[in-house]
């Protein structure tokens, strides 16, 4: 008599919380989708045409269509940061109902915090919002590069990891430097900038060799990735000075490595996106969101772009699973 009343009241309560599961996953999966596509408008738009325009005499046909164009990239920036910080926001609430509460609060306390650097007069916050980012970037990563399983892809985003830790050191160094008014920096400020990023571009290449064991090589992905590697090194031979500035502007690279190695790693990386688009993951969005966020990682918009890409470069593995169809719950 208690089981079959037990058993009568539990469908009262679980479709309404499978409900609410379900919507926050369709709602959490539409955003996810749509950031990528959003996030790639604004760096070809805002912050590459745009800045590329600035070189351009604005004449004739060229004028409205900068206009027009540069209007769509900085919608499409204001849009992307809305929807990235929903993305992260939603992350957190995933993690806290799988429990694993250590990662949701220090997300929670990278969300937090870059809610509130954005009021005016909040500036100081920068550094506590740089230390939560960075932890949060390893507690992302850690369960997925420890676990058994295909070494390249791991060894990707242990390099990628890597690479925003040696961008957060660099970065805290200049806030301490501010913080006590001196113009001395930490040691090794440089170092670390000058070698996270050659550790950013090995990680191309490592994205690339886990692309390729796991899908084989796509004809129509290495031609798609041939295309901004041809773009970058069109431009670095018409100008390498302005190139070398535009490039530091959108990706906070400085290109003190061959040239060549730089297009070789942009190929690599964007053919292996493009290549994992449709294998059942969200690493395709990931990638895409590593690329707009770039190196430098300088302002929380950026940051929050990093930690949403780790976290579908991981499968969610440290929230308890991002996938491409994304379950409820």
């Amino acid at each position: 008599m208690i089981v079959e009343e037990r058993a009568r009241a539990v469908p009262a309560v679980a479709p309404e919380r499978r409900s609410g599961a379900r919507a926050a996953g369709d709602s959490l999966g539409a955003v996810l989708s749509a950031l990528p596509v959003v996030a790639v408008v604004e760096l070809l738009l805002m912050r590459t045409f745009y800045r590329v325009g600035i070189f351009v005499p604005k004449d004739g046909a060229f004028r409205t269509v900068y206009s027009v164009l540069t209007v769509i990239g900085s919608f499409a920036f204001n849009l992307a940061s809305v929807l990235v910080f929903v993305a992260l926001g939603f992350l957190v609430v995933r993690a806290m109902r799988r429990g694993h509460r250590a990662v949701g609060v220090v997300l929670l306390a990278f969300w937090g915090g870059a809610m509130l650097a954005a009021l005016p007069g909040a500036e100081g916050t920068g550094p506590a919002v740089r230390v939560a980012f960075a932890t949060g970037s390893v507690l992302l990563a850690w369960p997925f590069v420890r676990r058994e399983g295909p070494i390249w892809e791991r060894l990707a985003v242990a390099a990628s990891t890597a690479a925003v830790l040696a961008s957060s050191y660099a970065g805290a160094a200049g806030d301490a430097r501010r913080l006590a008014a001196t113009s001395t920096g930490a040691p090794g400020t440089v170092g670390a900038q000058l070698l996270g990023e050659a550790v950013l571009v090995v990680a191309a290449f490592l994205f690339f060799a886990a692309w390729v064991r796991d899908r084989g090589i796509g004809p129509r992905a290495l031609a798609l990735g041939a295309f901004p590697a041809a773009v970058l090194l069109v431009a670095w031979w018409a100008n390498g000075a302005i190139t070398g500035i535009l490039v530091l502007w959108t990706a906070g690279l400085r290109l003190y490595l061959p040239v060549w190695l730089y297009a070789l790693a942009l190929w690599a990386f964007v053919a292996a996106a493009v290549g994992r688009l449709g294998d059942g993951s969200r690493r395709a969005g990931g990638m895409a969101l590593l690329l707009v966020a770039g190196f430098l990682l300088e302002s929380t918009y950026v940051q929050t772009l990093t930690l949403v890409a780790l976290a579908l470069l991981t499968n969610g593995l440290a929230l308890g699973g991002v996938r491409a169809d994304e379950p409820a719950g």
